[in-house]
């Protein structure tokens, strides 16, 4: 199996070391470097607005900031280390800008101040080197300036947009992006990633010179058509001020049917993909061109930089050099590995132990590959199926809310 960029991995925003990702990176294998398509990373547009630039009784703080939704972003010495990732490695990176509340300045300022000014902002990055961007702004999209002054540049849209199924993705294709970025709730529709293959393939005859593949978000742990999901988005871009997950709103609502690590209790609770088998990575492997991490919020030490590698860390702390490693040694169930950074001589390494330890895996039983079948197609429509809930032992819930 090909895996040649093929995953779209976080940038550790959140982390306080400048330098210790790229040192992971620069450590891991050459399978692994091959297998990464890009690293996506936040940073925000900061613009003074004080002027009654729109209308006359509008007026705006001494300084608005527009980026991203996580409330975190790269500090500077940690963008400079990911264009030495790209420039050293061969590693795309990509910045994210994926807030969808677009202020108003940005369309409508005096002499186009604002908006020229975010333009330029953009182009600082592609001057250096940046050639892939998340842009949430459909309507600046629309307007062609993008594609007109950065025309190296790949535009993916956002996750957030929840494009969900072919037409949606042929209307972002013609919108021109590059990079449709799938909504969530595709991981349980296999039916549909069937479909939005054949319209890609059939747009890409058509415009033999358009770049047009698909992304997916394939780990998240966030609910399904969670009815939170843009508030909290809005919310966290608060962040640094108050933190959601800790705060009075996020005990109302992800604390309860998340661990205490974030992860969901049971599949129906989060929007992953559950790949218990190789083949079964394989099938959504044929249908999408990228598979993409989440992990920008992720924050820790680690007290020693001593043969620290990135690779791919499984919840029992066993690591893996590359996604290949995984895949030819029958490393099952295959999701419970995930993009990490790791010092080896603290996990278990050796294939035949790790094997040895996930035999007895509950997704490994009958019951649980009935259930990764089932999640294939259920479209996420719990309330009439409880096949999550009986596999965990759980009484049947109509909604997440009964938690």
């Amino acid at each position: 199996m090909d895996l040649a960029k093929r995953f779209s991995i976080a940038h550790y925003d959140n982390w306080p070391h400048p330098s210790l990702y790229y040192d992971a990176i620069k450590n891991s294998s050459a399978d692994y470097k091959a297998e990464i398509y890009d690293i996506y990373f936040g940073k925000a547009f900061r613009y003074k607005y004080r002027e009654q630039e729109v209308w006359d009784s509008y007026a705006r703080p001494h300084e608005v900031q527009y980026g991203n939704v996580m409330g975190v972003e790269a500090s500077d010495e940690q963008v400079d280390n990911l264009f030495r990732i790209q420039n050293e490695f061969d590693i795309g990176i990509s910045l994210t800008i994926n807030q969808l509340n677009i202020p108003i300045e940005i369309f409508y300022s005096k002499n186009n101040r604002v908006g020229q000014a975010f333009i330029d902002w953009i182009g600082e990055f592609y001057r250096r080197g940046l050639r892939s961007c998340t842009l949430a702004n459909n309507h600046l999209m629309r307007t062609g300036i993008l594609q007109q002054k950065f025309p190296e540049m790949k535009w993916k849209n956002t996750v957030n947009q929840q494009v969900g199924n072919a037409q949606q993705v042929l209307d972002y294709l013609h919108l021109g992006y590059n990079i449709v970025q799938l909504d969530r709730s595709l991981a349980c529709n296999f039916e549909e990633l069937k479909r939005i293959k054949g319209v890609v393939e059939g747009f890409k005859a058509k415009y033999p010179d358009r770049l047009a593949k698909t992304c997916m978000l394939v780990w998240e742990d966030c609910m399904p058509f969670c009815p939170f999901k843009r508030e909290h988005d809005d919310l966290q871009i608060h962040l640094r001020k108050i933190n959601y997950w800790q705060s009075e709103l996020g005990g109302l609502t992800c604390r309860h049917w998340t661990d205490r690590s974030g992860g969901s209790l049971m599949p129906r609770l989060g929007t992953n993909c559950y790949w218990v088998t190789a083949n079964s990575f394989g099938e959504y492997a044929e249908l999408v061109d990228i598979f993409k991490y989440s992990g920008r919020l992720r924050s820790f030490d680690i007290p020693s930089t001593e043969n620290l590698q990135a690779g791919w860390v499984s919840e029992n702390k066993h690591f893996a050099s590359s996604f290949s490693e995984i895949i030819d040694n029958g490393l099952e169930p295959v999701h419970l590995w995930q993009f990490g950074v790791g010092v080896l001589d603290r996990m278990e390494a050796n294939p035949e132990t790790i094997r040895e330890v996930l035999k007895n895996n509950p997704w490994l039983t009958e019951k649980g590959r009935g259930l990764e079948q089932r999640l294939k197609n259920c479209k996420n429509q719990c309330y009439r199926c409880h096949m999550c809930e009986r596999a965990n032992s759980i009484r049947d819930l109509d909604s997440a809310l009964e938690l």
